[in-house]
């Protein structure tokens, strides 16, 4: 992977009305994917199956082909959700019979665990900051307008 900026993605680009004024590929050459389907997976446990309520809810630039990637998400959840409850009934630091401290191995695995959930959810583009670089989506509290509107309803309801 080249360091650097990531690509501005081709979408973007047609919105801003192409900035960098590159060529852009047509837009006829553009693919539609079927959705991901919103039936999850048998294997997935309560936490897994969360998650891809969800995802398959919330994240419609998701694609069928990307369910396998999403499987591998929701089933990692699972996992975590079950280090977590043999963490609770455990200690961080275990000691040997000679009384040497020594970190609970649910600890790396743990930690292990929620660095390989980043990558898929950056993959998929569930964080803020992926989504902002596909451009599929963005968080808004209020527009503008929306702010103004309520200030002239809060004047006319105290009136």
């Amino acid at each position: 992977m080249p360091a650097g900026r990531p690509p501005t993605p081709t979408e973007r680009k047609r919105l801003t009305g192409n900035p960098g004024k590159r060529a852009l590929p047509e837009g006829s050459n553009v693919v539609a994917l079927p959705p991901v389907e919103d039936a999850a997976p048998q294997q997935l446990g309560p936490a897994g199956k969360a998650v891809w309520e969800l995802v398959t809810d919330q994240c419609k630039w998701l694609a069928e082909s990307d369910r396998p990637t999403l499987v591998m998400l929701c089933e990692k959840f699972d996992r975590r959700q079950d280090f977590m409850v043999r963490l609770e009934s455990s200690d961080p630091v275990l000691y040997t019979d000679k009384g040497y401290a020594y970190p609970n191995p649910l600890v790396g695995m743990l930690s292990s665990l929620e660095t390989e959930l980043a990558k898929l959810l950056s993959a998929l583009g569930l964080t803020p900051t992926d989504r902002t670089r596909l451009g599929v989506a963005e968080v808004k509290k209020e527009s503008a307008l929306e702010q103004l509107l309520a200030k002239r309803q809060k004047r006319a309801d105290g009136a």
